[in-house]
């Protein structure tokens, strides 16, 4: 974007992109609150921050009780992008480097029961990796935890789905069928179980509970431009979808940490085209804020999660 010589003129520019956006990302008609009710989750208690109600969705690299952000630069090094609890960060630091070959990076919380949150990877092979967190922003020296995974073309991050306090993930095939892969503790992923069928072509993350029940729920983003809810039934499983907003531009990043702003609910996050990183916050009842920009440089990153 060309630099504006005047105050006025940027002003004047501001306003236009701020207003673009929300035009883009169309109207933010949430979907109503799920009306199937249910007990908290144990996994709020681990994941719980002081500025916000039960999330059951925290990524936290350094204990500080705050989410964090984790990015892949071109180079392959990982980064730590500590938040600040307002939805901002802090200047990032290296956790690892070397992690140009993985065809899949996942942060989906503490997987191995010590209180730091983790961070997956998977090669070219199909292996999957442990970063196990070292709570003091870095990464122990990671150890194999699986082989098999290059027959999924989806993995991510899922919050606590079966309710058992732990962080779990889902994959999907090439077939389309979504798959819960449940933690049963030390970041060993038991035996699979389906969620459903017919997934082929959405972009899927976990964000953990945004419709305010306590239960892990699911977004996608389908080719179209709309973002949909999948609630969580407490048990593995979702129940039916239910739109949350349309309109959405190309979006090159989507993520989902958690409450990154401590207030409201889980929090959404995009990069745009243009390698602008958007802030959409949860609400807590199934829907999302309008959205603000995040300052920083992520044009670059290969990963946002």
């Amino acid at each position: 974007m060309r630099r504006m010589r005047t105050g006025l003129a940027l002003g004047a520019l501001a306003a236009v992109v701020a207003a673009g956006w929300l035009v883009a990302f169309g109207v933010f008609s949430h979907a109503p609150p799920f009306s199937q009710s249910g007990t908290q989750s144990k996994a709020a208690d681990r994941t719980t921050t002081t500025t916000a109600p039960d999330t059951t969705r925290l990524s936290d690299f350094n204990r500080d009780g705050i989410t964090d952000l984790v990015v892949r630069d071109a180079a392959g090094k990982l980064w730590l992008c500590p938040g600040d609890g307002t939805g901002g960060f802090g200047a990032r630091t290296l956790m690892a480097s070397g992690l140009n070959g993985m065809t899949a990076i996942i942060t989906p919380g503490d997987v191995t029961d010590d209180g730091n949150a983790d961070v997956l990877a998977r090669a070219r092979n199909g292996v999957l990796w442990l970063y196990q967190g070292n709570g003091a922003s870095g990464v122990y020296p990671r150890r194999a935890i699986g082989s098999g995974w290059d027959a999924m073309d989806a993995i991510t991050d899922a919050g606590d789905m079966n309710g058992d306090g732990r962080p779990d993930i889902v994959a999907r095939d090439k077939a389309g069928n979504l798959w819960l892969y449940a933690d049963s503790g030390n970041a060993v992923f038991g035996t699979r179980t389906k969620i459903s069928t017919g997934w082929n072509g959405l972009t899927i993350r976990g964000p953990g509970d945004i419709s305010g029940d306590g239960r892990a729920d699911l977004l996608a983003l389908d080719s179209a431009g709309k973002l949909w809810l999948y609630p969580g039934d407490g048990t593995g499983g979702v129940a039916a979808r239910t739109p949350i907003s349309s309109g959405w531009p190309p979006v090159t990043a989507l993520a989902t940490p958690g409450n990154l702003d401590g207030a409201g609910g889980n929090d959404l996050v995009a990069r745009d085209t243009e390698g602008r990183l958007w802030l959409h916050p949860g609400d807590n009842s199934g829907g999302f804020g309008a959205p603000r920009q995040i300052p920083g440089e992520w044009k670059d990153m290969t990963y946002i999660g």
